[in-house]
């Protein structure tokens, strides 16, 4: 933990005039925290004070939650950071095991993991980031890390400082458990798909896509178009943003036909006939973001 925080402070200096060797690392960044690895178990997340209070409250709750579903990386502890050397950081310094990299290889049973830690994850909440970069490997098996977005009922997309976001208890609590469930499944995995170019880990999480549209149409989809105002269904959270290259740079939520024709290859001249071979995916609202022949 020393380690750790002598780099994660940039006061490795200090330490090296008094004989220390410091044997740490970055391990990455994110939208509102720093990660560090100490030796091969330990990982400290770093949350600067700059940040707002929801950012520091939401880290450490939601990974305690997702700690106790088996989710993500165990969490040894939590607290506050106060550096009194070599600068001012204050902040709030978040424990946890450290996972190994993703790598380059991709099973099915890889893909299976991700989809089982989605659903499980669903049943209290949206993650509202998935995406390969946030998954990291324990004794080989893919888990989902970073729930600083995760919300019971709120889809949210970081920006800058704060996040757009738009709540859903009005619509998904009457509907019960069942129904908010596999909504916030659905959402998830529709915005992975959306960091994934075309290939095996798409194809499989479009299968499941389209296995929940069919449990969420008359219940969710529908009843979403008639309450919410048309106009919003055309911005975001409703259109996710494209994170890969594809034709579009956002697609609806309610267009799972807009999706795969956006992952899909072919010349320009040649979109119609795309088209037509997505034909067989739902779609109740034509997504605003796609490059339409």
């Amino acid at each position: 933990l020393r380690h750790a925080l002598i780099v994660a402070l940039d006061i490795v200096r200090y330490a090296e005039k008094s004989g220390e060797v410091v044997e740490a690392d970055e391990l990455g960044e994110g939208s509102y925290a720093r990660v560090f690895g100490s030796g091969p178990d330990l990982a400290v997340k770093l949350i600067s004070e700059r940040e707002r209070p929801w950012v520091h409250k939401a880290a450490v709750e939601n990974s305690l939650k997702a700690d106790r579903l088996g989710i993500g990386p165990r969490i040894f502890g939590y607290g506050t950071v106060v550096q009194t050397l070599g600068g001012h950081f204050r902040g709030t310094a978040l424990l946890l095991e450290r996972l190994a990299p993703l790598g380059q290889s991709w099973t099915k049973a890889d893909s299976e993991s991700v989809l089982a830690d989605v659903a499980l994850l669903s049943t209290i909440g949206f993650h509202n980031d998935v995406k390969l970069p946030n998954v990291l490997r324990r004794a080989g098996r893919p888990t989902l890390i970073d729930f600083d977005l995760m919300s019971q009922w709120s889809c949210k997309v970081a920006v800058t400082s704060s996040c757009i976001e738009h709540d859903f208890q009005t619509l998904l609590e009457p509907l019960g458990e069942s129904h908010t469930r596999h909504f916030r499944e659905y959402y998830d995995l529709f915005v992975l798909t959306l960091t994934l170019p075309d290939g095996e880990l798409y194809r499989r999480v479009l299968e499941r896509l389209v296995e929940l549209w069919s449990l969420l149409e008359g219940a969710v989809f529908r009843p979403l178009m008639e309450t919410v105002d048309p106009e919003k269904l055309t911005e975001i959270p409703f259109e996710v943003l494209c994170r890969t290259p594809m034709e579009g740079v956002s697609v609806c939520l309610l267009d799972l036909r807009g999706n795969l024709y956006g992952h899909s290859e072919g010349e320009l001249a040649d979109r119609q006939t795309r088209l037509s071979k997505c034909g067989h995916l739902p779609q109740l609202l034509r997504s605003n973001g796609i490059y339409w022949p």
